[in-house]
């Protein structure tokens, strides 16, 4: 079989051979880059085999995601979250992806990336089962992007006209994290000289428990690039003994440090390494820049409930520093600029949150920024 990134063979493997061969080292995904020993050692020899099925397993859908057995039951896969499942489900759906560029092509197969590219083509779509959590039925096609698309939130994809859109919501009572999601992406349109993020908007669907909101997004990947996750890229850096940090800053600068200070503003408690990240450049294997802030369904929930949570543990990085501390230590490279003019139009329009705002604005000023 080979690893494909769209019509470029990267990788050659054979998993009950124990073979693994690479084709493209600067094409490789960031989690084979630098990770395939190139010796006839029987250490070796299985350790390149493990991390290939440990790269495919990576790909696929856990059975932790909300109504996640229900995907499994409706393409007929046992639910036994194992490596060598994910492994199976993965070359079966061909591993195929909304967030990059890579798939899993059979060694005498004649398919192209033009014709299961599933940003290109029609979906299978199955969202009144991903997201609605409405029963199961028997569906043929396994080239599907609910198997790939990974998070513990009930979600799915949709295509409206020429664009792919992100569906999600939770299962509490009031769908907090969903609301939550959409006013921290108003909130962050109120900073510039930042990062980009993603826009959120707002609507209602049915589900199996009742009528719920959801949170809708474009789709941020295109033909050009593919997404890195943070902790991909994390690891390459610290097998080559590169400090992550510091390239990132050095790269990125001011645009990389506004991250953590935004997560302390919206008190994002989830940018854990799968969170955040880079683009690829397909034909050059190159990161090119940092991808928009996405994934807010766990920012300002604190604020919600009343509860300080500024001192939790960050996720970015994996370290034991606080949102807080993270918040500091970036605040002065960061020059984010923030426009109250906006943030007055966000409060005017969202008039339940009086006390999420106070919070956000007290947050604001403490760093200094108003």
């Amino acid at each position: 079989m080979f690893l494909m990134l769209k019509n470029t063979k990267v990788l050659y493997f054979n998993l009950p051979d124990f073979t693994v061969e690479v084709l493209r080292e600067d094409l490789l995904p960031f989690f084979l880059r630098s990770n395939i020993k190139k010796t006839s050692n029987i250490k070796d020899i299985l350790y390149n085999v493990q991390t290939v099925k440990s790269y495919l397993s990576s790909r696929m859908l856990s059975l932790s995601r909300d109504n996640a057995k229900k995907i499994y039951a409706a393409f007929q896969i046992p639910q036994v979250d194992s490596i060598d499942n994910r492994v199976s489900i993965c070359i079966k759906c061909k591993g195929v992806s909304i967030q990059d560029s890579y798939w899993v092509q059979e060694e005498n197969e004649s398919s192209v990336w033009e014709s299961i590219n599933i940003r290109q083509n029609k979906l299978k779509d199955i969202i009144d089962l991903s997201l609605g959590g409405f029963s199961p039925t028997i569906t043929t096609s396994i080239i599907c992007p609910e198997l790939t698309t990974k998070g513990l939130f009930r979600k799915g994809w949709v295509r409206m006209g020429d664009i792919l859109y992100l569906l999600k919501s939770d299962k509490t009572k009031e769908c907090v994290n969903t609301k939550m999601e959409v006013l921290a992406s108003e909130i962050l349109e109120c900073f510039d000289n930042a990062i980009d993020s993603i826009t959120y908007f707002s609507d209602m669907k049915n589900m199996m428990d009742g009528e719920g909101q959801v949170s809708i997004c474009k789709n941020f990947v295109g033909e050009d690039y593919s997404f890195v996750e943070a902790w991909e890229f994390m690891d390459y850096c610290r097998r080559l003994g590169i400090n992550y940090r510091e390239y990132c800053m050095e790269r990125w600068g001011a645009e990389f440090a506004s991250i953590p200070v935004l997560d302390y503003i919206i008190v994002n408690t989830d940018r854990h390494t799968q969170n955040y990240g880079f683009m690829m450049n397909n034909d050059t294997g190159e990161i090119e820049h940092l991808a928009p802030l996405f994934d807010f369904n766990c920012a300002l929930v604190a604020d919600y409930f009343a509860h300080d949570a500024r001192d939790t543990l960050s996720q970015m990085f994996n370290t034991a520093e606080t949102l807080r501390e993270l918040a500091y230590q970036f605040k002065d490279q960061a020059k984010v600029v923030f426009n109250e003019d906006k943030f007055m139009k966000v409060v005017g329009r969202n008039g339940d949150y009086k006390y999420i705002f106070e919070q956000v604005y007290a947050r604001i000023q403490e760093l200094g920024l108003a």
